[in-house]
């Protein structure tokens, strides 16, 4: 894990919202693998590719990545090619082969619309369609350098649920609506006021 914590490092010496993102979304992601119950290796897949997801901005210049205006068409080009660029990277290590996949289609939508390869439904790698949800929630309800009041989770969900079946798998984004209400039951979702 020695070359994880080091991906993680450069990203952080670059830019600190990513790096603090990147370990909001592991810990959702495997939440809510436990949530789902699934098997205790997926769980730590989840987690990896939750950390690891945004590791291709490292490619991505200052000037872009910390822009707190909206990005041009040729700046959203160059943040088109983190996923490949991740993927990349986390193939060279041996054993994480299956994370670099997730990676590189983790900006994928249901209906085909997103970037990498235009995959649609379940074309689209079960952890990726996953990543998806927990990735856009984390940075809805997170303040970012171009808005910097974050959504509530009451909006952030509704939003989920508008884009479910275009955006998102419309099983996978149910499941985290209930995920993230158990979580506040529990008093464990602890983000923008509801």
């Amino acid at each position: 894990m020695c070359i994880i914590q080091k991906f993680c490092q450069a990203i952080g010496e670059r830019d600190s919202y990513t790096i603090e993102h990147s370990k909001k979304v592991a810990c959702l992601m495997a939440s809510f693998a436990e949530y789902a119950k699934l098997p205790g290796e997926e769980v730590t897949i989840a987690y990896l590719v939750g950390i690891v997801h945004d590791i291709g901005k490292v490619n991505v210049p200052d000037h872009i990545l910390n822009k707190p205006g909206r990005l041009t068409a040729e700046e959203f080009a160059v943040i088109k090619q983190h996923p490949q660029i991740g993927a990349e990277l986390i193939s060279e290590v041996a054993g994480l082969e299956t994370v670099a996949e997730i990676v590189r289609h983790h900006h994928e939508r249901y209906d085909g619309k997103g970037y990498g390869q235009g995959l649609s439904g379940s074309k689209i790698p079960f952890f990726s369609r996953m990543l998806a949800v927990c990735d856009t929630f984390d940075a809805m309800t997170s303040a970012r350098c171009y808005r910097r009041k974050p959504l509530s989770v009451r909006k952030a969900l509704t939003e989920i649920a508008k884009c479910a079946g275009t955006q998102f798998d419309p099983a996978i984004s149910k499941r985290f609506i209930e995920f993230i209400g158990s979580q506040q039951e529990q008093g464990a979702v602890a983000r923008a006021g509801v």
